[in-house]
């Protein structure tokens, strides 16, 4: 009987293990479905006037430019209405977020013009070409 008890416990030990491993399965992949946030940061704060006079002409460049994630931050008329083509403004050193926007227009009309009101990275005066320049 002695011989039995080790022999019965050992067959009790393996048949747990049996029964604990066969409700794991280590090889399992568990896939959890990660949500990704699909909004993109607006790009830069744009300042968008008219420079041709043809009504609406800021706004539908503003609307456009919002449709490729800008962050336009003010519409208005220029000072001026004579401006013979759309020119990008870039106000910092940096013309990287002009660049962008230049891109967006299909302009290659670019330059600095440094400004200390820190409000905006770029002023798009828009010319009466704005049409082609949006679509």
């Amino acid at each position: 009987m002695s011989n039995i008890l080790p022999l019965f416990i050992t067959a009790f030990i393996l048949g747990v293990s049996i029964l604990i491993g066969s409700g794991l399965d280590t090889e399992k992949t568990v896939h959890e479905k990660k949500t990704v946030s699909s909004v993109i940061p607006s790009v830069g704060r744009i300042e968008v006037l008219n420079g041709c006079g043809i009504e609406g002409a800021a706004g539908k460049v503003a609307n456009f430019l919002r449709s490729k994630n800008f962050d336009i931050k003010s519409t208005a008329n220029a000072d001026i209405w004579n401006y013979p083509f759309t020119i990008v403004v870039s106000r910092s050193l940096d013309t990287t977020i002009a660049s962008q926007v230049a891109a967006a227009l299909k302009t290659d009309k670019m330059v600095v013009i440094r400004s200390n009101d820190n409000l905006h990275d770029v002023t798009v005066f828009i010319g009466p070409d704005f049409g082609e320049r949006i679509q």
